[in-house]
């Protein structure tokens, strides 16, 4: 969105600077996220009162008619046309708003606030899980074509990009014809300039088997899987109409770990779902012990109106979440920092996404650990290998690793570290 407005001759400035046009880009998979992007709304429209205040994205799909009259909020642009703004505000407001630089349909090199470039090629769900509102902000699942998504690839990694990520709303779902998401990873693994690529969210029970697959014999792929469980507990997932029960899950991440032994692996965990105990709350904590995730990320169950949850009976106390959402906390770091002193004295892939004053670079290896490397002459979107010497355990590192260059890392060379870290392994 950024880069079409800048290819339509605006300039972006920071949130809060006073400004012609605020786009509020929002989420509305909470109530709490819906609430905020109103107040980012409200914020903007009070920095300068003549400003045009968009609301975009999900947020417009599920509050569009609720706001009509609204004072704060101007224009509610949905996900269908919230990439041709500038053209929409020129239609509507010609005397105040110039006619864009570029035609509708020029394609610009998307801006990012990191070193690695998103190519969103998915959008959309029907898997109707009961505490989602995205089907209804979403709709259903729809593909970009493979042809699309492979020149949109061209052109960031000609902009300098060395990792792109591949992200969709449910990302298993990618379907082009034939083409289902592991032909999509191949294509994107075939270009030259890509020297490594990252997967979303991947839901269960859609294309993990074959992308575990390719994973394992991949050279550019990196080696870390973020599958949501959001309980382990069989009734509790049932309730929330997921499509698989923990047995299925276990078998999953088995056969991941018995292919890649030092993948990376990262869940959700909702607590305080309706109707979730104390038992069923163990049974969540029992499976995440026995599992070996470097990551979790845990929320505490929040109402959201307009899904089938918002109604079922057995809510959970506030305080009762809190105290799980601690437990998995705690549980979550000692992982974390489990997974990451394996790989100290060992060699790690590490692109660069910032230097400091010192000359430190700080990134993220294949496996999603925080990385603070030392070496001459490091820069932004460098990918080099680093040999661990120890896990940096100060507070609020998240359990990174820390280490010195040994060599640049180009992307073809993943195999041979690879190797190397499967007969440590052994």
């Amino acid at each position: 969105m950024a880069a079409r407005f800048e290819a339509a001759g605006y300039a972006t400035v920071p949130f809060g600077t006073p400004c012609d046009v605020a786009v509020i880009h929002g989420c509305t998979i909470t109530g709490k996220a819906e609430h905020s992007s109103l107040y980012a709304a409200r914020q903007a429209k009070r920095t300068r009162a003549d400003t045009l205040v968009i609301l975009a994205g999900c947020p417009a799909e599920t509050l569009g008619e609720t706001l009509r009259g609204d004072t704060t909020v101007d224009l509610t642009i949905g996900q269908a046309g919230k990439f041709a703004i500038p053209e929409l505000l020129h239609r509507l407001y010609p005397h105040r708003f110039p006619a864009p630089a570029t035609s509708e349909d020029t394609v610009s090199t998307p801006r990012f606030d990191t070193q690695r470039a998103l190519i969103k090629v998915q959008d959309g769900c029907d898997f109707h899980c009961a505490y989602c509102i995205v089907p209804t902000a979403r709709g259903l699942p729809q593909s970009r074509p493979l042809a699309e998504v492979l020149a949109e690839v061209k052109k960031v990694t000609a902009a300098g990009f060395r990792e792109v990520i591949l992200t969709g709303a449910n990302l298993g779902r990618y379907e082009d014809g034939p083409h289902r998401l592991a032909d999509l990873v191949r294509g994107v693994e075939s270009l030259p300039a890509v020297e490594r690529i990252r997967l979303s969210s991947l839901e269960i029970t859609t294309a993990e088997e074959a992308v575990i697959d390719l994973m394992s014999r991949s050279t550019k792929l990196c080696q870390f899987l973020h599958i949501p469980l959001q309980s382990g507990d069989d009734g509790i997932l049932a309730a929330m109409g997921r499509r698989y029960n923990t047995d299925t899950f276990r078998r999953t991440v088995t056969m991941a770990v018995e292919k890649m032994p030092f993948l990376g692996l990262g869940t959700d965990i909702i607590v305080g779902f309706p109707g979730e105990n104390d038992r069923s709350f163990e049974n969540t904590v029992q499976l995440i012990r026995d599992l070996p995730f470097s990551n979790l990320h845990v929320f505490p169950y929040s109402r959201r109106s307009g899904t089938r949850a918002d109604t079922l009976p057995g809510q959970v106390q506030e305080s009762v979440k809190k105290e799980r959402l601690h437990t998995l906390v705690e549980i979550g770091e000692t992982k974390r920092r489990l997974f990451a002193e394996r790989f100290v004295g060992r060699p790690v892939s590490v692109l660069i996404e910032r230097v400091d004053t010192n000359g430190t670079g700080h990134g993220w290896t294949g496996e999603y650990l925080e990385a603070h490397v030392t070496g001459a002459s490091l820069s932004p979107r460098q990918i080099v290998t680093m040999k661990v010497d120890e896990v940096d355990s100060r507070k609020g590192s998240g359990f990174g690793v820390q280490g010195s260059v040994t060599s640049p890392f180009p992307g073809r060379d993943l195999h041979a570290a690879r190797a190397g870290l499967g007969r440590l392994a052994d």
